[in-house]
């Protein structure tokens, strides 16, 4: 039986990666589901978090969940989120 994954707590048992990509540009950025987790909450929808590209300013944006490689591959960059008070 398939497991749904729509909640970041799901996201975090199963040690995924959130991946964002801009629908205008196709930049990617990866977080970890746990890091989201710490910041948005573990009952929230990964896809409905609110990321932004840097590169073209767009807030349409494509949110997937990925496993991590496990073979070896390059060097895999993962952003970090940071609340700013303001």
């Amino acid at each position: 039986m398939a497991v749904s994954i729509d909640t970041l707590g799901k996201a975090i048992r199963h040690h995924m990666f959130v991946v964002a990509t801009c629908r205008r540009c196709e930049r990617q950025a990866r977080f970890l589901a746990s890091d989201l987790g710490g910041v948005y909450g573990h009952g929230r929808d990964p896809r409905s978090l609110p990321f932004r590209c840097t590169v073209c300013d767009s807030r349409d944006c494509r949110v997937t969940l990925m496993e991590p490689p496990f073979d070896r591959t390059p060097e895999t960059i993962v952003w970090r989120p940071v609340k700013i008070r303001g």
